[in-house]
């Protein structure tokens, strides 16, 4: 029973890193699409990035598609791109 548990909390484990974003493909997305206004690092003069360090990935996602405070839709952005987009979030600093 042990190893049959066991296996199936790999798996899950390793679906989730397998439909985990690309950050460097995501970093190109950030720099058409985000930085004019964000910043090069996200502190940018017109909108800086909020604390995303407690949002989920499913707050900044729909942050991303819907928009939120003063910032707007980025319809540009395909689903397909969104987790390849918080992936660099993520990553930076």
């Amino acid at each position: 029973m042990r190893i049959f548990v066991s296996a199936i909390i790999l798996a899950v484990a390793g679906a989730t890193v397998m439909f985990a974003g690309d950050a460097a493909a995501g970093k190109a997305i950030y720099d058409t699409k985000c930085k004019m206004c964000h910043g090069a690092d996200g502190s940018g003069k017109a909108m800086k990035l909020k604390d995303i360090k407690a949002d989920s990935d499913a707050d900044l996602k729909k942050s991303i598609i819907e928009g939120w405070g003063k910032m707007r839709p980025v319809s540009s952005v395909k689903p397909d791109q969104v987790d390849d987009l918080i992936a660099y979030i993520r990553s930076m600093k």
